[in-house]
């Protein structure tokens, strides 16, 4: 009976020192060697009369503002940066209520910038990231926010020039 119970003692024992518990967090790893500031490419700004169209699209603006950021950072901050970009980015999206936008086309403008977002954002937790990807990201990121802005600037100025020419004048049937 002894040795049964020092055997089940020194069973339960060793069962608990192997069992480590690793929980992994998902939190951003210090990286050496990327707090050199980049100049990035600046993305497509909207035009005046686009802007007084959407003037109370406040999500916009905020993330707009936000996103002047990124044109000229480091590494480091971009990533700092990236979880509050990518809050700002869903609030973004699901604050669109202006009907002249809500297109197939400007959506899935939107969609593709979130997803560069996210993917930006997954970057802060990868320990072996380096600055010349985390800035190529910030490029591709920059880049489709500027596409979203031209799409904006597009779907307005074919607005004024229907609204120019009264296309619907040329049709009518006498």
């Amino acid at each position: 009976m002894r040795y049964t119970l020092a055997f089940l003692v020194s069973f339960l024992l060793i069962i608990t020192s192997c069992k480590k518990n690793k929980e992994q967090k998902n939190t951003p790893v210090q990286k050496t060697g990327m707090n050199a500031v980049a100049n990035h490419t600046p993305f497509a700004k909207i035009d005046e009369a686009s802007i007084k169209e959407i003037k109370d699209w406040k999500e916009y603006f905020i993330v707009e503002e936000f996103m002047e950021q990124f044109e000229k950072t480091s590494a480091t901050e971009a990533l700092n940066n990236a979880i509050e970009l990518k809050t700002l980015t869903k609030q973004l999206k699901d604050s669109l209520n202006i009907e002249t936008l809500k297109t197939s086309a400007f959506k899935a403008r939107i969609n593709v910038f979130q997803n560069e977002v996210l993917r930006l954002t997954d970057m802060t937790f990868i320990p072996s990231i380096t600055s010349q990807q985390v800035n190529s990201q910030v490029e591709k990121t920059l880049a489709l926010f500027g596409s979203m802005n031209d799409k904006i600037n597009t779907v307005y100025a074919k607005k004024r020039f229907d609204k120019a020419i009264k296309l619907d004048s040329l049709f009518t049937i006498e």
